[in-house]
């Protein structure tokens, strides 16, 4: 369980990507998040965050979790782990049961989750997020909240995100080597969502596309919930590897260029603009390469056009209508490139906008950007966790008062 402290109630975050992993140590005290401590690392060992060699992502969690430790001033031993959208699976799937008393009880709603949870588990399935989005009593029309009310069989439609057992088993162990355990998980293109959505964006639909190192997640968020997690295989590691390809030059090399020149929005002065640049640092004045800045402007727009019609493929195919996309909006490291809005914007036709974190107030500056949005949106789903459990427990003391004040008179 998560410490308590003076601070409020003691959290911590991982986010194992395949370019960075990111732990942040946080107190909660009712609506007040406050950053205790964090750390950054580069991934080795992790792709998209699955496991792909035991020890070198054992050595990346390690450290950055050590970081994080350093600057909170204590230890901590559970944590919230963001599942990238590339290993999870997204369905909606129907369950059915008879209702076991003349109203529908909570329990007859536990029933049908418990009905799902088993069958994937069957499947060698993990499930994340397991969401209503309907009840039906009978033949009736659907309903949002069929507690309380009459009928014989109870029918539900859920959205159900879910990963490999497998997948999840080898996070686990990792974490176990590293003295760590798992208090739950996240998809992080929701966590991302809930980082840097406005409360209206989540209520009139809104598509979070996350652009990560190896891959791009993204998820669909209508009328407050989770109705779709996806993905596409390109990534900001592909628009460095056609830069090197192209210019026949480093990845390393490519990768600063990138950084350093990452713009779509170039006036006709800048054009033929020339960039040069050295293949190594052991390299003499001649042996400079020179690229123009609409040359270098095109490979970038050409990879960045190839994913998000890679994206809009997959919500096609998914059978999500694109008039539930009121927004859309772009976070991770290369959601940065100048003008990368404007261009989704002209292949989906819808608004585009860059996604910052903005739940939180007094948040470090050196984590405060699109690309730390997942781990700052995990902290956003403890709060509302903490909120939620908070409510519970003040309930159940108030009706455990109740109920013995009730007894001392009847006695």
């Amino acid at each position: 369980m998560p410490k308590k402290s003076q601070k409020g109630k003691i959290v911590a975050c991982l986010d194992m990507g395949s370019s960075k992993v990111v732990c942040v140590i946080a107190a909660i005290n009712g609506d007040d998040v406050k950053i205790l401590g964090y750390g950054h690392k580069e991934s080795r060992g992790i792709l998209a965050s699955a496991i792909s060699d035991m020890r070198l992502a054992q050595k990346s969690i390690t450290n950055v979790v050590a970081e994080a430790e350093r600057m909170a001033g204590f230890n901590i031993d559970q944590l919230l782990v963001g599942i990238s959208g590339s290993q999870i699976i997204s369905t909606h799937h129907e369950v059915s049961c008879k209702v076991s008393s003349d109203i529908v009880k909570n329990s007859d709603i536990i029933n049908l989750t418990n009905k799902i949870r088993d069958e994937f588990k069957r499947k060698n399935r993990e499930i994340i997020h397991l969401v209503p989005l309907q009840y039906r009593l009978d033949d009736s029309t659907p309903i949002l909240n069929p507690r309380y009310m009459t009928g014989e069989k109870l029918h539900a439609k859920f959205h159900v995100a879910y990963t490999s057992q497998t997948t999840i088993r080898n996070i686990e162990n990792c974490l176990k080597r590293c003295q760590l355990s798992v208090n739950s998980y996240i998809a992080e293109p929701y966590a991302s969502g809930l980082s840097c959505l406005s409360d209206n964006e989540m209520n009139v639909g809104t598509l979070l596309i996350d652009i990560g190192g190896s891959s791009t997640s993204f998820s669909l968020i209508h009328e407050g919930k989770l109705l779709y997690v996806g993905n596409s295989k390109i990534g900001g590691s592909h628009v460095t590897k056609d830069i090197a390809t192209i210019l026949g030059i480093s990845v390393q090399v490519a990768e600063k260029i990138k950084n350093l020149n990452s713009s779509l929005l170039i006036s006709p002065i800048e054009e033929r603009e020339a960039i040069k640049f050295k293949f190594s640092e052991d390299f003499e004045e001649q042996d400079m390469v020179t690229v123009t800045r609409i040359e270098l402007r095109d490979i970038i727009s050409s990879r960045l056009e190839e994913l998000f019609e890679s994206v809009k493929s997959v919500l096609e195919k998914s059978g999500v209508p694109l008039y539930m996309l009121g927004n859309i909006v772009l976070n991770g490291g290369v959601s940065a490139t100048v003008g990368i809005d404007k261009l989704a914007a002209e292949i989906f036709q819808k608004n585009v906008r860059i996604g910052y974190p903005n739940k939180f107030e007094k948040v470090p500056s050196a984590i405060l950007n699109p690309a730390n949005s997942c781990s700052l949106g995990m902290l956003s789903f403890l709060r509302n966790l903490h909120m939620r459990e908070k409510i519970k427990d003040g309930f159940e003391s108030r009706n455990s008062w109740f109920r013995k004040f009730i007894e001392k008179l009847v006695g």
